[in-house]
């Protein structure tokens, strides 16, 4: 079976930096990007709005013009594809929503986001969107 989630790299720049916004779960650490599944009657670039919004309170600009894959199996044997956009804010502080998951926000370079990511398929999306946004 494949599961199907959205999710954006969040992004702000400050002083002329692009800061990376990474979202780290309290219980396992993981370190990754805010994403989840697809409600039905939703796009891709809508469900990427309303998980990001829901997992940090930020209301971003999802720029379509980036779309990235990445598969992999999960723990119960199913496979799930996610596909990320990025997602500018400015001038939003993340925050928790109430009545969905509590996260750590974590505000990087690029290099220092990169270092901090979980997995290995993230580093490699983090460096085609940093790519994308400097070229």
């Amino acid at each position: 079976m494949l599961e199907r989630s959205c999710g954006t790299i969040p992004y702000t720049v400050r002083d002329g930096e692009i800061l990376y916004l990474l979202v780290q779960a309290g219980d396992d650490g993981y370190c990754g990007f805010p994403k989840g599944h697809m409600e039905s009657g939703e796009t891709e670039a809508e469900t990427a709005y309303r998980e990001t919004w829901e997992e940090t309170s930020l209301q971003v600009r999802v720029d379509k013009g980036f779309r990235y894959e990445i598969f992999y199996s999960m723990r119960n044997g199913n496979r799930k594809k996610v596909v990320y956009f990025l997602g500018e804010f400015s001038d939003q502080t993340p925050c928790h929503n109430q009545g969905f998951e509590r996260f750590r926000y974590l505000l990087f370079p690029f290099e220092e986001a990169c270092e901090r990511l979980t997995f290995e398929n993230a580093r490699a999306m983090l460096k085609k969107a940093n790519a994308y946004l400097t070229k």
